[in-house]
């Protein structure tokens, strides 16, 4: 058809990587209630501005469930060092999705997978489906995806990493950044 010309892109953003960025960025804010918001008002704000900005024709918002994950049964030791989540965190996940829904946003989320690994897959198959993909992420893991069709945008930075942006931010190109982790 006449759109046949324009490129397909799917956006992809880790809603779980942003909640805790935004949570940590921004301090004390809470509703009349008392409840913390400032993890949602800073996810909020992010995606208006990537819906302003980019304008994405496709783009879904990956999250965490809580409970193990696959890699968790493979390695015991895996995330032992990390910290709990903060239970003021944890409470504004629910309204995160709520906005999504709001904005008529897919929440992508599958028990026993975090949002990078669903990630990492929605990009594959967008790329087999003829997609190109934005990764809407500050997390460094998800560097190793970018590639043929597939960029990390950053939003906190506001920059667009291709391969040579990886390997100019990174030090290494994206095949290698599994390694340097």
């Amino acid at each position: 058809g006449p759109m046949s010309s324009e490129r397909r892109v799917l956006y992809l953003v880790d809603g779980t990587a942003q909640m805790f960025r935004a949570y940590f960025a921004i301090r004390g804010l809470t509703n009349a209630d008392g409840l913390a918001t400032n993890a949602v008002f800073g996810f909020t704000s992010m995606l208006r501005k990537l819906l302003e900005e980019e304008k994405p024709g496709h783009v879904g918002v990956a999250f965490d469930l809580p409970g193990p994950t696959f890699r968790e049964a493979k390695y015991a030791d895996y995330k032992a060092n990390r910290p709990p989540v903060p239970e003021d965190l944890n409470a504004q996940f629910p309204l995160a999705k709520e906005v999504c829904e709001g904005f008529r946003i897919p929440v992508l989320e599958l028990p026993g997978f975090e949002a990078d690994d669903l990630i990492a897959t929605y990009a594959k198959l967008a790329r087999e489906h003829g997609f190109d993909v934005v990764v809407v992420a500050s997390d460094k893991d998800l560097l190793q995806l970018v590639g043929d069709g597939v960029v990390v945008l950053n939003p906190s930075k506001n920059v667009r990493l291709d391969p040579a942006g990886v390997k100019e931010s990174f030090g290494v190109p994206p095949e290698h950044v599994r390694d340097v982790l």
